[in-house]
This record gives C-alpha cells, sequence and structure tokens, in this order.
C-alpha cells in the first residue's frame, strides 16, 4: 500500500517535470524566433530593408518592402535646397530610424531633433 501512494506521487512529480520542461523549450522557441529579427539585414525576417547609393556628390537612401521601392530620399530631408548626405552611413542611420518608425507604425517624417539625434553633421551646429 506504501508503495503504490510513493508510486502516484512520484508519476505526478514526473509529469509536473515534463510539463516544466516543456514550458522552457517552448519558451526558449519563442525567444530565439523573435530575437531573428534584425533592421536593414538581408537575413532578416522583416521586409523592410534599406540601401544607400550614390548622389552627386554625396550620399542618398531608399527604403524598399520587399523588391518595392517605397521611399527614395536622395536629399537630406527638411533641410532646403538639395544637399545629398556627405557619407554613405549618415544616409544609412537615417534609413534606419525611418524603417524604426515605419515598423512602430509611425509617420516616416524626420524631424530636427530626430537628425539632431542621428548625428548628422548639417544639423549639429544649429
Amino acid at each position: 500500500m506504501l508503495f503504490g501512494i510513493a508510486l502516484l506521487k512520484f508519476n505526478k512529480m514526473k509529469r509536473i517535470l515534463v510539463l516544466y520542461i516543456l514550458i522552457a523549450v517552448v519558451s526558449g522557441l519563442l525567444f530565439l524566433n523573435f530575437t531573428d529579427y534584425t533592421l536593414g539585414s538581408t537575413k532578416s525576417k522583416n521586409p523592410l530593408h534599406s540601401e544607400t547609393f550614390k548622389v552627386g556628390n554625396g550620399y542618398g537612401y531608399q527604403i524598399a518592402l520587399e523588391d518595392k521601392v517605397l521611399i527614395r530620399q536622395e536629399y537630406i530631408p527638411i533641410l532646403e535646397g538639395n544637399k545629398p548626405f556627405t557619407s554613405a552611413e549618415d544616409a544609412e542611420r537615417t534609413a534606419n530610424r525611418v524603417i524604426t518608425k515605419l515598423l512602430r507604425k509611425e509617420s516616416p517624417i524626420l524631424t530636427l531633433l530626430e537628425l539632431k539625434e542621428l548625428q548628422i553633421p548639417e544639423f549639429n551646429s544649429k
């Protein structure tokens, strides 16, 4: 009789242990799935990506959804005149900020403050 009670407790403990292991495995898989998203990476599951291109004596960027170009920005936004970015890195940082805003379902329009935060040289002195 005592052996039967001990066996029932063991089976209950075994089921609880299996349940905990199952929860840990599912949680781990979900975590790995969500950490696979990166901005602008061609290997990411994010269909939005950016690329920079040469414009005259500077750079611009474009943002595409898979193969369809959504935004083509040849010049620095909100800056008077048609002045391209001075470096590909500046254009890329700006494009990544726009992608972040789009993913958050925000307007892709950048503000003066955002361009200062991105350390775009034309806005750091203002």
